[in-house]
């Protein structure tokens, strides 16, 4: 079989690329809307950090990296860049099509001035390689010098039979007394909740813009208000997908973020949805256990040091 040909990503390739990924990352299946709109149209985006290998005039393989520069979902750390995706038709596997990719890959990174890659796709609502969908590209990468820095977790729950847990009304109540009004958005309170993005989680803003432009229901954005200024927020991002979700630093541990939950989980299962699920909970797991969500799937976060050379045998060809 003949070595397939590589080069950086072109107009044209898009329908061959996606039709790829949902071949093979078969737990993270992609639109051509979505992979245009938050790739393509990403500011950070660049032809060369998206080689892709051909064959006979077929797609055979890609990989995915993203440099730090202008925030868009999340700010990457200056010398920090992303792998996003990478993945090789079963034909061409165990070929070196894989590793040239990468190392293409990471060559770009490193002209970009990154000194270390890690695997995270926030673009994609991943928190990085499926432990058990993707065991295989665990091990490849781990073979190329990335190592296992830590786990994430994504985490759903049913919304048939949905009941709060006993310490949501109390805090309720509590909510209530401290003068907190839990209801859902309207149109007024935009400038408010774009001021506490920016002051507490600036990367999630364009979520927010995102939903905007949806024009979906009202209730499909929840907020804490406490004299006239948002110190929360909780959000259906898409289907049964729910964030972001986060309260103002000053009023953590008071239970307003559990009220504010409960009030989306109940408009969804109003509105007919049966199940609820978050891409990733960081750290904050046996909260949402206590809440009736369950792991549903578990990432390994894995880095790799670009200022040594690739482990020797896996250089690229």
């Amino acid at each position: 079989m003949a070595q397939p040909e590589y080069r950086s990503f072109r107009q044209g390739d898009e329908e061959s690329l996606v039709a790829l990924w949902n071949s093979q990352l078969v737990r993270d299946p992609i639109s051509l809307d979505l992979f245009c709109r938050q790739t393509l149209a990403d500011p950070n985006f660049a032809e060369d950090g998206l080689p892709v290998a051909f064959s006979g005039g077929a797609m055979v393989g890609f990989a995915l990296v993203v440099a730090p520069g202008t925030p868009r979902v999340f700010a990457q750390p200056p010398g920090i860049g992303r792998l996003s995706a990478i993945a090789v038709d079963p034909a061409f596997r165990k070929q070196g099509v894989g590793n040239s990719l990468l190392e293409r890959a990471m060559a770009f990174l490193k002209k970009r001035v990154c000194t270390r890659a890690v695997t995270v796709a926030p673009e994609y609502f991943t928190a990085g390689v499926d432990l058990d969908a993707y065991q295989a590209a665990v091990v490849f990468l781990n073979r190329r010098g990335f190592t296992m820095s830590g786990e994430a977790v994504g985490m759903g729950r049913k919304l048939v039979d949905l009941s709060w847990p006993s310490e949501g009304r109390v805090a309720e109540s509590r909510t209530k007394a401290e003068g907190i009004e839990v209801r859902t958005f309207r149109p007024r309170d935009t400038m408010s909740v774009t001021a506490f993005f920016r002051e507490e989680f600036p990367d999630w803003l364009w979520y927010f813009e995102l939903k905007l432009g949806r024009e979906d229901p009202p209730d499909d954005i929840i907020v804490a208000v406490r004299s006239g200024n948002v110190i929360g927020y909780c959000q259906r991002l898409e289907s049964d997908h729910v964030g972001p979700f986060g309260m103002a630093k000053a009023w953590r541990g008071r239970g307003i973020g559990t009220v504010m939950l409960f009030r989306l989980l109940e408009s969804m299962a109003r509105r007919g949805f049966r199940f609820a699920w978050f891409g990733e909970t960081g750290r904050a797991r046996t909260y949402y256990e206590r809440a009736g969500f369950e792991v549903l799937r578990r990432y390994a976060v894995m880095e790799r040091d670009l200022t040594v050379p690739p482990p020797r045998g896996e250089r690229s060809v």
